[in-house]
């Protein structure tokens, strides 16, 4: 499966994406794989459509607004981003970092980088 190099406007470090999940209709689900170098991370970005996430293999971090410090997650883990909710997730600095991005409807808008 193709993977190329995430958008650098959109992700610090290095980050790959691959589309696992085309959308089959306007405006309808779609899949993603992302990879994470240690440290690499997205920027703050909200979906207008709910999302899932299902962590593959690794350590990382998400954090949305209102969230005191970011979380950790590891294999296994998953999590559900609201629409309309700020957040960013990416790898630990000691640790690769592999999920999937279940996203509903909707599209993505991008904000400044994360700093946690």
């Amino acid at each position: 499966m193709p993977s190329p190099a995430a958008s650098a406007d959109k992700f610090d470090g290095e980050v790959w994406q691959a589309e696992i999940l085309t959308r089959q209709r306007p405006d309808g689900l779609r899949g993603h794989r992302f990879a994470y170098a240690p440290g690499g991370r997205s920027h703050w970005h909200v979906h207008t459509g709910e999302q899932a996430l299902i962590v593959v293999s690794g350590r990382g971090l998400i954090q949305w607004e209102g969230l005191a410090e970011p979380m950790a997650l590891k294999a296994g883990d998953w999590v559900h981003v609201e629409p309309g909710v700020p957040h960013w997730h990416g790898a630990t600095d000691d640790s690769v970092f592999v999920h999937l991005a279940v996203t509903a409807t909707g599209g993505t808008e991008w904000g400044e980088p994360a700093r946690p």
